[in-house]
């Protein structure tokens, strides 16, 4: 019987890596940080009126933290790579794990055409974890 190869994407607010794994074998294919783009570098020191007159200070933020303005914008980063890989061939499935906000993300960002290919997400941040103690994590997801 062939074993099944998955293409899993581990992703937190300021990094990602995809894997190629079979069974428990993992390897890692690449490992991309917020940083390395480009697009996602920008200062948020957003400075509050001084203005003593009363005048109007314009803060562009929208009472959004800096995570919250850049976690779209990196989901697409993210999901481009993952659809990038996907396209190389030889995977079976695919399983994303992210934090419960970030995963939401990188749902509105992923190709529509990957979603059936999708066996499972995990809504846990293990972009940190080594290759070594990761099986365990999805030991438990169906057909994996």
């Amino acid at each position: 019987m062939k074993s099944v190869t998955v293409l899993y994407l581990l992703a937190s607010e300021e990094e990602f890596r995809l894997l190629r794994g079979q069974g428990a074998d993992l390897t890692e294919i690449s490992h991309r940080k917020a940083s390395s783009f480009s697009d996602v570098e920008y200062e948020f020191g957003f400075p509050k009126s001084q203005n003593r007159g009363g005048g109007i200070g314009f803060d562009v933020s929208g009472g959004h933290t800096e995570t919250e303005i850049e976690r779209p914008r990196f989901a697409r980063h993210a999901a481009q790579g993952l659809a990038e890989e996907w396209e190389k061939g030889g995977y079976d499935k695919i399983v994303i794990s992210a934090g419960p906000k970030l995963l939401g993300a990188l749902r509105k960002a992923l190709n529509p055409a990957l979603s059936p290919q999708i066996a499972a997400e995990l809504h846990k941040d293990l972009v940190n974890f080594s290759l070594h103690d990761l099986p365990g994590h999805f030991k438990d997801l169906a057909g994996i």
